[in-house]
């Protein structure tokens, strides 16, 4: 992970930087130890600077894992797969693949769901309204694959409860330390998802030792 110290852009892209770093390590802490079990000092002493450097940058620890949150909702965003030329069923594989990753990845600003309680009501409600909005997202896919015959006929909505609600459970379970790679972990989740929903068998489907090898 990057350390402040080793910034050596100018002041506006050192303070974009900061900040991403400063997400992304504090979601790790708070993914790893909990909320009430990470404090502002733990994550100063992960970037090398003081506890008081912190507060440049935000309010206090509440309002870091705020942010976090929003961080984590335009990344989530930007996994959307939106490439015209691909039928619904294979936009949502690759949507869940890339989402994946970036709720397990090194580069992630992804903080366990249920930290949600720490938040205040405004900025909880905040939060809802952009992971909505991903959702909705997720949900014209669906409405496009059923719309080209690529997925069964469905519920978007259901359909993407119950996908998400699999996808982000990855976070419980994955271990950095682990047999299985990151990538191996979203294609095989995806994989898996995608050909609950498929209309039709699908060969040919990206498989490896998770899911979809043949003995």
């Amino acid at each position: 992970m990057a350390r402040w110290n080793k910034s050596v852009l100018n002041p506006e892209q050192q303070r974009s930087l900061k900040l991403e770093v400063l997400y992304k390590v504090a979601a790790a802490a708070f993914r790893r130890n909990g909320y009430h079990g990470t404090s502002l000092v733990d994550i100063a002493d992960i970037l090398g600077v003081s506890k008081a450097t912190l507060y440049y940058y935000v309010k206090n620890k509440q309002d870091l894992l705020f942010q976090c949150h929003l961080a984590a909702a335009d990344q989530a965003l930007e996994t959307i797969c939106t490439d015209p030329s691909l039928n619904g069923l294979e936009r949502l594989r690759r949507s869940l693949v890339a989402y994946v990753i970036s709720i397990i990845g090194e580069d992630s600003f992804s903080v366990v769901i249920l930290e949600e309680r720490s938040l205040s009501d405004e900025q909880l409600q905040v939060v809802i309204e952009k992971r909505d909005a991903f959702e909705r997202r997720l949900q014209d896919v669906v409405r496009a694959g059923v719309t080209d015959g690529s997925i069964l006929r469905c519920d978007p909505k259901f359909a993407v409860f119950s996908v998400l609600g699999a996808a982000n459970w990855v976070t419980k379970w994955h271990r950095p330390e682990g047999a299985w790679t990151i990538d191996e972990i979203a294609q095989a989740s995806a994989a898996l998802l995608c050909r609950g929903l498929a209309a039709e068998p699908v060969p040919g489907y990206p498989s490896n030792r998770l899911y979809g090898d043949q003995p």
